[in-house]
């Protein structure tokens, strides 16, 4: 996924009421492959967000 794209995956992730799926499909890519591009999906997030500016 290009760095746009996982911009995006990641903000949209941020809304619970979003599945996995339907992000995905906005984003033209299988759920594996957001799951292949941001290990630990949205608990990741929470947790990268302190240590990482770029989340």
């Amino acid at each position: 996924m290009k760095p746009k794209d996982l911009a995006a995956a990641r903000a949209l992730l941020r809304d619970p009421e979003l599945t996995v799926q339907e992000i995905a499909t906005r984003l033209g890519v299988a759920p594996s492959t957001l799951y292949a591009s941001l290990p630990g999906g949205r608990s990741a997030l929470s947790s990268n967000a302190q240590s990482d500016p770029t989340v």
